[in-house]
């Protein structure tokens, strides 16, 4: 489920299309929803461009696919009113970072929420701030919640924690309450996490075939070639963004332009660029491996 990029023109203004070209592309990649996070850009987003784009994503979109968006504040008041124009503006997800809210303080917003928005929830432990105990708890008393996103350090064991919690709960499996649980920064851990119980990630957006080759396999009971997908398909580009010093989005952005996706790579919050030697790295990779975001590149559609 990837996480949007943001595109802007050269001069910082939202680029409507590019945003349509996108949701598209997700789609046709394979993706099983597309989300507002942090990798949006949301942090520098004003509030009324957040609610445009959540509302032409929803549009756009028509149902294809579920449309999430991150509706965390700095503070409870502001997260409550941002997950209410979430709803109004037809997203079907809100995924929520307590940040700074630990033990029943965390339980208590997710439990307000749930109550006076009602709009299904994510929690988004990024912080890392909340144990399984605190996280099963929210659960237990917010029934909005349906998904549970672990991307702190260390989320590996605590995805293999919260799981089991769920399973003695009876909330995984099936049911009329069956709770998602996935992990995230970046993919970066992914067979792990997908090896303690989560089912998925949400990384940029780009390369998301990638990452779904790796989840359909662990879906089909292969975790082995599951592995393999991953270290062979997706690790070399990650490495090749560490190696290089380089910003994720930098790169998604980089390549949706050479797609012709977006017009501009312009970012709000700046980047470094990969190395020209390493950009050619990554171009090899994707063309060897047959990218969705190759083809388009290479003029052969989705």
């Amino acid at each position: 489920m990837p996480v949007l990029a943001m595109p802007f023109d050269d001069e910082g203004v939202i680029d409507e299309d590019a945003m349509r070209r996108q949701l598209d592309f997700c789609v046709e990649a394979g993706s099983q929803a597309v989300a507002f996070g942090m990798g949006s850009e949301s942090a520098v987003l004003t509030d009324s461009e957040k609610r445009r784009m959540w509302s032409l994503a929803a549009r756009h979109v028509d149902g294809r696919v579920p449309v999430i968006a991150a509706t965390a504040h700095a503070s409870r008041p502001g997260t409550l009113e941002h997950t209410a124009i979430a709803r109004d503006s037809g997203v079907d997800l809100a995924m929520v970072n307590p940040d700074r809210h630990g033990g029943d303080e965390l339980v208590r917003l997710f439990r307000d929420l749930s109550e006076q928005v009602g709009l299904p929830l994510m929690v988004q432990d990024a912080g890392g701030n909340a144990p399984a105990e605190v996280l099963l708890k929210a659960v237990d008393e917010a029934p909005r919640v349906t998904c549970l996103k672990l991307e702190s350090q260390g989320a590996p064991d605590k995805i293999g924690a919260l799981v089991e919690g769920l399973r003695e709960r009876g909330l995984l499996g099936g049911g009329p309450r069956e709770l998602t649980v996935l992990g995230g920064g970046n993919g970066n851990w992914l067979p792990e996490e997908l090896d303690r119980g989560s089912v998925g990630s949400m990384p940029h957006p780009a390369l998301i075939d990638s990452f779904r080759t790796v989840c359909d396999h662990y879906a089909a009971g292969d975790p082995e070639a599951g592995r393999q997908a991953y270290h062979g398909i997706v690790a070399p580009v990650l490495r090749t963004l560490i190696v290089g010093a380089a910003s994720p989005l930098w790169l998604h952005k980089t390549l949706f332009v050479r797609a012709g996706i977006f017009r501009s790579a312009y970012s709000r919050r700046g980047g470094s660029a990969l190395p020209d030697w390493l950009m050619e790295r990554v171009m090899a990779h994707i063309e060897a491996h047959d990218f969705a975001i190759y083809r388009r590149i290479a003029g052969r559609g989705g």
